[in-house]
């Protein structure tokens, strides 16, 4: 490749990270900035339940700004060189529950259902895996209907560390499979609709080859797609 042609993708990239960044960073604070303007000029004139609507949409689009903020925050540092493992005695259970709390109000939109498949404790990251178990739960929320159901399967084997997240929604195109492990990559057209970076799984893959570990996708067979994380032992 010449230095033209890598001039040209690395503008490309460049801009596509821009527009997405602008447009998913500036959404949730006009939706703040609405809400509480409201609240302010019209607080005389507001019935309870109305005031309580405006302050709840400004506070779950306040958590939605954190998390853009913090996924490209833990990008810089991934690609700068600046994380490094700490590994120390962890249990999976309580990490994945932990995981969940972390989500916010995301956590309440669907229904997270945990199966421990034997196996608990291990040495890792617990800080860096629940961030990444975190990251993947939040996919399969987002993408996956108006009332999700996620089923997260996770042990601790002889041949090490396992957690499978399976959503039940359409699955993943077969074709499609890399492509959304890329940064501000989304599948679909209406996928620009969806408040979000693009960021979450390319992160996620990046702390698992940190863990000394991988992310595996794959489609279930009845419906959804299974992303796994595996820590060899």
């Amino acid at each position: 490749m010449d230095d033209a042609s890598s001039d040209l993708i690395k503008e490309t990239l460049y801009r596509q990270m821009l527009s997405t960044v602008s447009h998913d960073l500036k959404t949730p604070l006009a939706t703040i900035i609405g809400s509480l303007e409201v609240c302010t000029l019209l607080e005389a004139k507001l019935s309870e339940e109305k005031r309580r609507t405006l302050i709840s949409s400004a506070l779950s689009e306040a958590y939605r700004l954190d998390k853009f903020i913090t996924n490209i925050l833990d990008m810089a540092k991934l690609e700068s060189g600046a994380v490094a493992p700490r590994p120390e005695l962890t249990h999976l259970t309580p990490l994945i529950r932990d995981s969940i709390t972390r989500l916010g109000p995301l956590k309440d939109r669907g229904d997270i259902r945990l199966h421990n498949l034997g196996g608990d404790s291990f040495m890792t990251d617990g800080m860096l895996l629940s961030r990444v178990i975190g990251l993947i739960i939040e996919n399969a929320l987002k993408h996956t209907g108006t009332a999700p159901v996620v089923d997260i399967d996770y042990g601790v084997n002889e041949a090490g560390v396992f957690v499978h997240v399976r959503d039940h929604g359409p699955g993943v195109p077969e074709d499609k499979m890399r492509a959304i492990f890329s940064k501000y990559t989304r599948l679909k057209k209406q996928d620009q609709q969806t408040a979000g970076t693009g960021l979450g799984l390319s992160i996620a893959e990046q702390i698992m080859a940190l863990l000394g570990g991988r992310v595996e996708l794959k489609n279930h067979p009845e419906s959804g797609a299974v992303f796994s994380l595996l820590i060899s032992a």
